[in-house]
């Protein structure tokens, strides 16, 4: 989809360049400069709309790449999730075992350092 912009600038462009020769054959300095003036600020808004379509195509080309990755992490989270619950049914104790370690590091992780308190005498 072409911008917005492109359309404008160049339609603004056009009549500058319009407006311009009007100036020109008459000799009017006035619509000279305005002509001028309309063709640069077309070319501006031109370049504005190619360069924000340039950006939305970028964005998208990304938001595919991205999609497409996280569609393939998510089939092998989803693969270990199967092999997790293998492991579980085939072994449980050794896997509350597992738990319980884990967990027991968990705590000694988030444990709050104890306060020491140095009283003077």
């Amino acid at each position: 989809m072409v911008d917005e912009n492109r359309i404008e600038g160049g339609v603004r462009q056009a009549a500058g360049k319009v407006k311009g020769a009007v100036g020109d054959l008459t000799g009017d300095t006035k619509s000279q400069a305005e002509g001028w003036a309309d063709d640069t600020a077309g070319q501006a808004q031109r370049a504005y709309g190619r360069a924000k379509d340039t950006v939305r195509d970028a964005a998208n080309q990304v938001s595919d790449g991205a999609g497409d990755y996280a569609s393939s992490l998510l089939d092998q989270v989803e693969e270990y999730g199967d092999y997790l619950a293998e492991q579980i049914d085939q072994r449980p104790i050794t896997a509350v075992l597992i738990a319980a370690g884990v967990g027991f590091l968990f705590a000694l992780i988030t444990k709050p350092s104890p306060q020491v308190v140095y009283r003077r005498r």
